[in-house]
């Protein structure tokens, strides 16, 4: 196996060096694999969340920077690859569940559902009219705009712990007001 400082991998894969990328490949697909498994529990989904990383290092290889270590950047794209697989299938369990509860429900049942969710979400706005103006502004920035926190920062002109600290005070003050009912 070929002995390469970070500074010639980099440089190898910005060049689309196979003899590079394999070794790369080889020396780190293992480990990228048990971190994906950790994830998705799942050695088939795992194997392809590794392919997966590796096909957009490929891609992206000229944005590369020389200065982070290789197997930073594997290990970073591999959790986040899992994360995104993780969050799209529940995206997909949510959906399809949904789709099963419309059509499996009588108009009384969704009546009381539509009831039910009307209650939930008068006391979300009620809770989240009594945040303070800052840490509401953060919240729904985050929350309902989907921006970063440094995004977030950046726009209210506030240091981004700041974003941090009102986000977990909204959390933590909505999630008072919803799982305990008044």
């Amino acid at each position: 196996m070929l002995q390469l400082s970070n500074e010639e991998i980099v440089k190898g894969i910005r060049q689309r060096n196979k003899s590079v990328f394999e070794a790369v490949f080889k020396q780190y697909a293992p480990t990228m694999y048990n971190i994906a498994v950790r994830y998705v529990k799942q050695e088939e989904d795992a194997n392809d969340m590794v392919q997966d990383v590796f096909l957009n290092l490929w891609k992206s290889a000229e944005n590369l920077d020389e200065r982070a270590p290789i197997n930073h950047y594997l290990a970073r794209a591999t959790v986040n690859t899992c994360l995104n697989r993780i969050k799209k299938e529940q995206r997909k369990d949510v959906y399809v569940k949904e789709q099963v509860f419309v059509a499996g429900t009588g108009a009384a049942e969704n009546n009381h559902a539509l009831l039910e969710h009307k209650e939930l979400e008068a006391r979300y706005r009620s809770a989240l009219d009594k945040l303070p103006d800052q840490c509401r502004r953060v919240f729904e920035l985050s929350r309902l705009k989907g921006l970063s926190p440094a995004e977030i920062a950046e726009q209210l002109n506030i240091s981004i712990n700041t974003v941090y600290a009102h986000l977990t005070t909204a959390l933590k003050k909505l999630r008072v007001v919803l799982i305990n009912k008044p």
